[in-house]
């Protein structure tokens, strides 16, 4: 039968708690990338022209590629910060004494902490005072006169150290985790707008077709429900066609015969002057 696993401390219990919450972050954000990848694969940008901006469609192409690399950009941002919570982090009593005075930025938050709450120091007003207070036992040591209990009131010490060391690598790591977690918020507000940018450069409106029939000869043809908008219908033979319920808006019909032609409104053009123009609208 195997052994059980020693139960965790609160403290060790907490730390994994941030690093397990860090790597969820760093999955979250290589989904982001993955899923930024296969949307480059289901959009348009294919279909945009290369080369330098000068037109509507060089531009998207630039912007979505832009766009594209800055959310890629900020998702490697965001996963190498989370990486960093991952990293094993070591805090000794040492180096608080000698940052308890001038302490550097990463660890200013962790000084910060000790001295609010001064009882997680064991007892001792300074890091300092702890180290010196030890040594002073193990300096006892050589003596002949020592205590005979000296070497456990030094074991103590060292339990009192560990006790301050395991506060102070878990401050160092919450420290670090809140860092990361700001700039997750700017890496996640810099791929929004890249993403953003990638979306709607890479996905441009679909071209207006517009039907060039000018001089067509479209005698007898059934053209009901056709969609003419925009067309170019000028000179165009419409002799018996039938264009009921068409839609001819902002259509050009410069000199187009018309004769016994079916007008979209479904009157006939023989009866409205051989001409269709103000019956362009289905009735």
């Amino acid at each position: 039968m195997t052994a059980p696993e020693p139960e965790l401390s609160p403290l060790a219990a907490a730390n994994q708690r941030i690093r397990e919450t860090a790597k969820w972050l760093i999955a979250s954000s290589a989904a982001v990338g993955a899923a930024l990848i296969a949307g480059s694969q289901l959009s348009s940008i294919g279909r945009l022209e290369v080369g330098w901006p000068s037109t509507a469609a060089n531009a998207r192409l630039w912007v979505a590629a832009a766009g594209s690399l800055l959310a890629l950009a900020a998702v490697g941002y965001a996963i190498g910060n989370a990486v960093r919570v991952l990293l094993p982090v070591q805090v000794l009593i040492s180096d608080l004494a000698e940052n308890w005075d001038h302490p550097t930025p990463q660890l200013r938050p962790v000084v910060g902490f000790f001295r609010r709450r001064p009882k997680f120091l064991q007892g001792t007003p300074t890091p300092a005072d702890l180290i010196k207070r030890r040594d002073d036992l193990v300096g006892q040591l050589d003596q002949p006169a020592a205590p005979a209990d000296l070497r456990d009131r030094i074991q103590a010490f060292d339990q009192r150290i560990d006790a301050v060391e395991a506060v102070a690598n878990h401050e160092a790591l919450k420290a670090a985790f809140q860092r990361c977690l700001y700039r997750l918020l700017i890496a996640a507000l810099v791929a929004a707008a890249g993403i953003i940018a990638f979306a709607w450069a890479a996905n441009p409106p679909a071209k207006t077709v517009t039907a060039d029939l000018r001089n067509a000869k479209l005698t007898g043809a059934f053209l009901r429900d056709a969609d003419l908008r925009g067309a170019k219908l000028d000179g165009a033979d419409l002799t018996g066609a039938d264009l009921t319920g068409a839609d001819l808006t902002g259509a050009s019909i410069i000199k187009v015969i018309w004769q016994n032609t079916v007008c979209p409104d479904g009157s006939n053009s023989d009866a409205n002057s051989k001409t269709c123009q103000g019956h362009l609208h289905a009735g």
